[in-house]
């Protein structure tokens, strides 16, 4: 038996030990296996093993130690869960036996979760479910869900849009409040906020959309002169309808933005307002926020004039029907607005030859639309090639959110699109790429604009059998928004906002209410960045929604199509692990293995190249594919080179 001298200096041993080991509090993520990592905000990361990560989930935040595990490693074990964000998912329920599950569909979680007999709520394999997390694994490593709602099975109409709906949480209907408040707007508050604003109805607006669109949030006019042009660009103007934090504004902002699916729009907000009161209809007068741009011979901004204003739109032109006037002529434009429209595309092609020379311009990529049958699922998927009358529109929104950012970043007031050019991990290689194909005689700074835009023309025009420009796009950071207007580096642009989508977005929304205060000389509304990161979320849930709801719509198509079809593709994207391809008509998007291919491949992360003695393989490269494995339930396609 130890005494108790033994027994003290074991106590003491054992303390020391503890006091001794590192601990850390971080935040886990998963990966595609059964580990994970925890982060702290140092920086530092940490291996989760499998049977560590089964106490945790993804987006925890813990106290964990560190230990060592062999061969100079280190490895977390947890210690205490201090938060946990996850407890709503969606996903399929899966019986396997006797055990009951939901397999979430979710970017982080890639594990089943037991559902325990009394919250299954009569869910039968197979069906999409909402669930709720009611035990957290921690610390016995043993999660349960319980099944909340039953979304339907893979054949239900329209299953696609509305299981991303409830993944995302987008609501499709509005609180009785909101409808109500729409219902207090009528041709009387119209005429009264008329006769309180600049008359611009004498103007020959016109609006260019899709034949089928009802939220029009544009229209143009562009006057001739000798020197230059007048670009006016009228905006629809629902704030001015819209009352400040009561049902409709919490909606807008709740929402953030309206999001396309193909079979449907959940509008941010309602149409009796978007597609009635505040869309710019022909022949109605309506109420407008217009930006009235003064354009030197070379469509350089000379002057930025803003009016609360009363527009009335003289015709309703499809995209289609303005390419046919600018290229032959078209008699369903009527005769007296030929001239104001060939007036629009003169000045919208010296607004591209303008930014051609000063800033930079993306490439053109076709449009994919998805014509679904009366179960919803995809009939035939149309390639849409972008014509002059887009380019035109694009041209026109283009110069009035630059010049809209610019008066705006003059009064230190409004909120900002801000874009910081190339990935800082991978600002390195970006540069050494460039020094060498471009015979510079030092790395290049690719931080400052004037030499980012410069060097990116450069590349543009470069001899070189590599696609410079497209390789530097693919290393692009995301854009953010901010209050304080720095560049956007990808568009070449010293600051640029959106104030051109009102109806659709809830940050132009905030613009107008913005330029609105200083026109009238009122208090400015405050932007803070929880609400300019809320407004990012809700905007990337909405885009993530209606991609993932497209994509699973295409991928089931393809399940359609005969096997041993040859498809035509080009090379999108590429890493030491794969090649990313997208089929040219149908804009479908698979990964090619590279991972076990033989040969002495080899992958140049500066270049972007994958290679051996034989072949190479480099962006925007044309190939022939054909289907190697569809997972519709994780939206999964792999390729194999045919």
């Amino acid at each position: 038996m130890l005494d108790i001298n033994a027994l003290s200096q074991l106590k003491q041993l054992k303390q020391d030990i503890h006091d001794n080991t590192p601990r850390y509090q971080g935040l886990v993520r998963g990966s595609n296996g059964r580990f994970g990592f925890v982060g702290t905000e140092e920086g530092k990361s940490y291996f989760l093993s499998p049977d560590e990560m089964e106490k945790v989930l993804p987006g925890d935040q813990i106290d964990f130690r560190v230990e060592p595990a062999g061969d100079d490693k280190e490895q977390a074990i947890v210690e205490k869960l201090v938060s946990s964000d996850l407890e709503r998912f969606c996903g399929r329920y899966i019986i396997r036996g006797k055990g009951h599950f939901i397999e979430p569909d979710h970017d982080k979680l890639n594990r089943w979760i037991f559902v325990p007999p009394q919250d299954r709520n009569n869910a039968e394999d197979g069906d999409f479910v909402v669930g709720t997390l009611t035990r957290h694994p921690f610390p016995k490593g043993k999660a349960q869900a319980r099944i909340d709602r039953i979304l339907g099975k893979e054949d239900t109409p329209h299953i696609e849009r509305v299981f991303m709906q409830a993944r995302f949480g987008l609501e499709d209907t509005f609180s009785d409040a909101a409808m109500a408040a729409v219902e207090t707007i009528d041709a009387g508050e119209l005429e009264k906020q008329f006769a309180e604003r600049t008359d611009l109805t004498h103007l020959p607006f016109v609006t260019i959309d899709s034949a089928g669109t009802r939220d029009i949030d544009d229209a143009l006019f562009a006057e001739a002169h000798t020197d230059g042009w007048t670009l006016w660009v009228a905006i629809a103007d629902p704030d001015a309808l819209i009352k400040d934090k009561e049902a409709l504004e919490l909606a807008a902002a709740n929402r953030a933005t309206s999001a396309y699916f193909a079979d449907m729009v959940v509008p941010m907000l309602p149409a009796e307002l978007s597609e009635n009161f505040s869309s710019l209809q022909a022949g109605e007068k309506r109420l407008a926020m217009v930006a009235e741009l003064r354009l030197d011979a070379e469509a350089g901004v000379k002057e930025t004039k803003l009016h609360s204003a009363v527009i009335e739109s003289k015709a309703k032109l499809s995209y289609s029907q303005v390419a046919q006037l600018i290229d032959s002529g078209c008699d369903d434009i009527p005769a007296e607005l030929h001239g104001p429209v060939l007036h629009l595309a003169d000045c919208a092609r010296t607004l591209n030859q303008w930014r051609q020379a000063h800033c930079l311009v993306m490439e053109d990529r076709p449009d994919y639309k998805l014509v679904l049958d009366e179960t919803g699922k995809a009939q035939e998927i149309i390639r849409i090639e972008r014509n002059a009358a887009h380019k035109l529109v694009e041209e026109c929104m283009l110069v009035c959110n630059r010049s809209v950012a610019e008066w705006l970043r003059e009064q230190n007031a409004g909120l900002f699109i801000e874009q910081s050019g190339i990935r800082t991990e991978r600002l390195g290689e970006a540069a050494a790429l460039l020094k060498e194909q471009l015979k510079l005689e030092q790395k290049p700074d690719l931080t400052n604009l004037e030499n980012y835009v410069s060097l990116l023309q450069q590349a543009a025009e470069a001899d070189s059998d590599l696609p410079l420009r497209t390789i530097l796009s693919r290393q692009m950071d995301r854009s953010v928004f901010g209050t304080t207007g720095k560049p956007h580096m990808g568009l070449g642009f010293s600051c640029y906002t959106t104030f051109t989508s009102p109806l659709r977005k809830y940050n132009d929304l905030l613009i107008h209410r913005t330029v609105r205060a200083l026109l009238n000389g009122t208090d400015v509304p405050s932007l803070d960045e929880a609400l300019l990161a809320r407004i990012q979320e809700r905007q990337n849930s909405a885009r993530q929604a209606a991609n993932l709801s497209e994509q699973w719509l295409k991928l089931e198509w393809l399940t359609r199509q005969p096997e041993g079809t040859l498809y035509d593709a080009t090379i999108v994207h590429m890493n030491s692990s794969s090649i990313t391809v997208r089929l040219n008509d149908s804009g479908i998007d698979g990964v090619i293995d590279r991972r076990k291919t033989k040969g002495g491949w080899k992958f140049d992360s500066k270049t972007i190249v994958h290679s051996n003695e034989k072949a190479r393989f480099v962006l925007g490269q044309a190939m022939k594919v054909e289907v190697q494995e569809i997972e519709l339930s994780k939206r999964a396609l792999r390729f194999r080179i045919a």
